[in-house]
């Protein structure tokens, strides 16, 4: 399933202990599960929530989304313009991940993977 977010700007907003916050245009995208961050000058990064970001993980999300979808297993991938691009995998006991603009579109990354989807067009 493709996410409206392509073309968007991505950012972190919030690089908070639990929960990563990224804003993309009117979007955020809220990571609960393990980020992973493949980029292609630099190391994998990799962002647990409960532990604090690396110091260059807020640089590395800065860009232009490509492509931006959730498969049917439930694991978030999106592209960069810097040719990086990050994946969050569904968690066994809880929400991995969601992608919201309050009051007009959800889709949350349920326990085991199963995706909702609630938007005005629903």
């Amino acid at each position: 399933m493709d996410l409206p977010i392509t073309g968007e700007r991505l950012t972190v907003l919030s690089p908070g202990p639990s929960v990563l916050v990224l804003g993309a245009g009117g979007y955020e995208i809220h990571i609960e599960g393990e980020l992973v961050l493949h980029r292609t000058v630099g190391p994998t990064l990799h962002h647990i929530a409960g532990e604090p970001p690396a110091a260059d993980l807020a640089a590395a999300l800065d860009g232009v989304i490509v492509s931006a979808a959730a498969d049917s297993g439930g694991t978030l991938r999106m592209l960069l313009d810097s040719g990086s691009h990050l994946a969050v995998e569904p968690d066994r006991y809880y929400e991995a991940w969601h992608v919201t603009t309050p009051g007009v579109y959800l889709v949350v990354c349920m326990p085991g993977g199963e995706l909702a989807i609630w938007s005005e067009k629903s």
